[in-house]
């Protein structure tokens, strides 16, 4: 994966601390979104290896969210 970066899109705080730190254990550089309108955002501009959606996010939800990126 080029530069190791990992988008997490998570509105738990308690959850997002917690991959954060995993992935951190392992090197990743992590990207943080807490609504899928910011992770759509920062999927464009930073172009990670690998994405962790939440489902039930607040708005768009992580289904929509995943299918806009697919298309895109």
């Amino acid at each position: 994966m080029d530069g190791k970066f990992v988008l997490v899109i998570e509105d738990n705080e308690l959850n997002m601390k917690l991959v954060r730190a995993v992935l951190n254990l392992h090197h990743f550089k992590v990207i943080e979104a807490n609504t899928a309108e910011k992770g759509l955002e920062a999927a464009k501009k930073f172009k990670p290896g690998a994405i962790l959606m939440d489902i039930q996010l607040p708005g768009m939800d992580g289904l929509t969210a995943t299918r806009t990126l697919k298309s895109d």
